[in-house]
């Protein structure tokens, strides 16, 4: 988007290539969000995935941080990312059966996190991430997170609502304080129905 403020990511050069797997394979946008977040945590770090769905961003921020607090509305989405846990044995998550705009019900804070919105796969498409409740728990998100903290948001436009929701999100993130955050976009431009992530640093 042509208003968002432009930041030097020193992680830029995989953008379109993953390199040390094959030069011409281009990486998936979780996988360049999950490269974002990276930055910024460390084995001390508290990390929310806002997004439970089947556990995969779950058991990778488990792999790297202290701890990590995972929301879904879905008992489908627990039951799956305990087990995907278990079977790594990974101790170091609670799983939250709540909606994400509640997330602070239950942390008083945290240094990264991840939306990877849409619907759960294999599971009913309409039950999808909602534009009202994705803003709502983006405010709430956005206060939760420390200082020099990370956020990413994996959207996805290329269903009904998810096209609702990337533009309510777009409008949202377009009006963010310079001052406090800055806010990035990835996108492909020659595929404009595709996923692509958003991604907030709060500076103060």
């Amino acid at each position: 988007m042509k208003h968002f403020f432009h930041i030097q990511f020193p992680i830029v050069y995989v953008i379109m290539l993953d390199i040390e797997k094959e030069r011409s394979t281009m990486k998936m946008m979780v996988d360049i969000a999950h490269d974002f977040l990276v930055e910024k945590m460390n084995d001390q770090s508290i990390a929310i995935d806002f997004t439970m769905g089947n556990g995969y961003d779950t058991l990778f921020l488990a792999q790297r941080v202290k701890k990590v607090y995972a929301f879904d509305v879905q008992k489908a989405a627990l039951e799956v990312t305990a087990k995907r846990l278990k079977e790594a044995q990974i101790n170091n998550v609670e799983l939250i059966l709540d909606g994400h705009e509640n997330a602070q019900n239950y942390i008083p804070y945290y240094d990264v996190g991840i939306f990877n919105l849409g619907y759960l796969p294999n599971l009913s498409h309409e039950i999808t991430t909602q534009a009202q409740t994705t803003i709502k728990a983006l405010k709430t998100a956005l206060d939760l997170l420390k200082v020099d903290g990370r956020l990413v948001l994996v959207v996805y436009p290329g269903h009904v609502k998810g096209k609702e929701e990337a533009e309510v999100l777009e409008f949202f993130v377009i009006a963010l304080s310079p001052h406090d955050y800055h806010v990035a976009s990835m996108r492909m431009e020659n595929k404009k129905l595709s996923p692509y992530i958003l991604l907030i640093d709060k500076r103060y």
